[in-house]
């Protein structure tokens, strides 16, 4: 099936948009240095200039994510770029887990860190990669979504993780194939390039097209030039839940 065609069938839900969109302090949780920005670069910049409290965490330190660039520096350079994006989208609130690229730890481990964040924040709305995306192979992307996911679930539960339980964040997965919320950026998306353009080690021009291709075809389901896709999903519906974001009725 054609992706426009498919994209047309796919049931947006407005009242999880405005759920987000109302958001007052939102946690992103990144697999590595430019996730943010691919997934979600629009929103978090137009949250911002709302006046919305938005913070970065970033689990890897990218050291793997170069053909040509050794280890050691390529981590500094991410690092580097990473604050530097982000500064772009109006906010320097970021903090580094530092775990080795490509060996991001389990759901079962990581969503303690996740855990504490969420403790120590107390978000109302939580950003992260969707972990569910068909053909997702890097065990990155795979665990750092499925450990926030897992960290929303438990996080009401003193028996789970670090610190004293907080309300439960809804939960954005970005790029994703299955979106429930579709968001226009055409105000922000001089922004969201921007800041995917300070990540010049990663993302080539060519690269950078693509993605404003793809985000063309999400924004013709909602009459936008562009829209980054989202599946916002709610904590009671992360367990023996077979709607999983729908609407039942």
């Amino acid at each position: 099936m054609d992706f426009s065609e498919y994209l047309k069938k796919v049931e947006l839900d407005e009242t999880r948009k405005n759920l987000i969109l109302k958001s007052k302090k939102i946690v992103s949780f990144s697999p590595h240095p430019d996730d943010n920005e691919l997934v979600a670069g629009g929103f978090v910049a137009r949250k911002i200039t709302d006046g919305s409290e938005f913070h970065l965490v970033v689990a890897s330190d990218g050291r793997k994510g170069s053909r040509t660039i050794g280890e050691e520096a390529l981590k500094e350079i991410r690092e580097k770029e990473q604050r530097n994006a982000l500064s772009i989208l109006g906010s320097k609130n970021v903090r580094f887990l530092g775990y080795r690229d490509s060996e991001v730890p389990q759901p079962s481990s990581l969503r303690n860190d996740v855990i504490k964040v969420i403790r120590e924040l107390s978000p109302d709305l939580v950003l992260t990669v969707d972990p569910f995306l068909p053909y997702e192979v890097h065990p990155d992307h795979v665990n750092m979504g499925m450990a926030v996911l897992q960290a929303v679930l438990f996080e009401e539960f003193p028996n789970f993780g670090e610190g004293k339980p907080v309300k439960s964040p809804n939960v954005a997965l970005g790029f994703t194939y299955n979106p429930n919320v579709i968001l226009g950026c055409d105000d922000n998306i001089d922004k969201k390039i921007s800041a995917m353009k300070a990540h010049s080690s990663q993302f080539t021009e060519d690269a950078i097209e693509l993605i404003k291709g793809i985000m063309h075809l999400y924004g013709q389901r909602v009459d936008s030039q562009y829209a980054e896709p989202f599946r916002v999903l709610m904590p009671h519906e992360l367990h023996v839940n077979v709607l999983g974001g729908m609407n039942p009725w």
